[in-house]
């Protein structure tokens, strides 16, 4: 009976640490290594090529979106994006910023923010997966700059894709899955707080935005935000912080996250013809 306690303890730490691990250093190097293998070959295209394309893709594609909820764990379908690029004082490829993406098509569509990709930087660009599985970024397919929208091809098959849901309402829980300053497949949880217009002098002016209460920081860009199915509600955009004394910067009260919503996302898809 006195080893009864310890055999608790045992039992609640092994309870405890159930949940999957992130090693995020083991998901830096895999992303790293893959993309710089990309980097040895000219079959693909340069990140400073992706960038430059942005702007001369389509607004819109014609695509047959997945339908249903997702059964699987909403990570599977929700990726690393970033480059590789050489800084010109060493031997070494150097990994960019990171930021968020997520799965739109068994056939290698995704989807992440305009920013994102036209900000893009270096030799090559790819995505990971929670496993350390890279793919290569091959074309831009649409994109949408005044809501901050992007869509592209990687060089994969298979791929587990999340549904394009209908709208959320205010107050509706909804849950971010993102990779905010590389803490990778890092989950927040909150509410829509309210749909708005982008005022005169804002980056999307006239755009409407969605706000949630879910965190969100750098590195989240292109996440989706899901509803209580892991249908998508949304997608990250931005952040913006309220202080008390505006001009100073000082007495920060209250950080806004703005976010794309999903009436915009769905509106680049034309229903694709038999």
């Amino acid at each position: 009976m006195r080893y009864a306690p310890i055999a608790l303890v045992f039992l609640l730490t092994v309870t405890l640490h159930a949940e999957p691990v992130v090693d995020d250093e083991a998901l830096t190097k895999a992303l790293t290594d893959g993309i710089i293998a990309f980097t040895k070959d000219d079959k693909g295209p340069t990140a400073d090529s992706l960038a430059t394309s942005v702007d001369k893709a389509p607004k819109t594609l014609a695509i047959a979106l997945p339908e249903g909820a997702v059964e699987t764990n909403p990570e599977d379908s929700i990726y690393i994006i970033a480059t590789v690029y050489d800084c010109g004082k060493c031997d070494k490829w150097h990994l960019g910023g990171t930021a968020s993406a997520w799965a739109l098509t068994e056939d290698g569509i995704m989807v992440t923010n305009h920013h994102v990709l036209a900000g893009a930087q270096g030799a090559a660009m790819g995505v990971c997966d929670k496993d350390g599985k890279v793919h290569r970024v091959v074309e831009v397919l649409a994109a949408d700059k005044r809501n901050d929208i992007a869509v592209f091809r990687v060089d994969a098959k298979g791929l587990k894709p999340l549904r394009i849901a209908p709208p959320a309402k205010i107050g509706d829980e909804i849950k971010v899955i993102s990779h905010p300053d590389s803490l990778f497949f890092s989950h927040t949880f909150g509410r829509v707080s309210r749909y708005h217009k982008q005022p005169m002098g804002a980056r999307s002016p006239g755009a409407v935005s969605m706000s949630i209460t879910a965190d969100f920081a750098i590195g989240s860009s292109g996440a989706p935000i899901l509803d209580a199915r892991n249908g998508v509600v949304g997608m990250v955009v931005s952040t913006r912080n309220i202080y008390y004394n505006a001009e100073a910067q000082e007495n920060l009260q209250m950080v806004v996250k703005d976010c794309v919503p999903v009436a915009a996302i769905a509106e680049m898809f034309e229903k694709k013809k038999d």
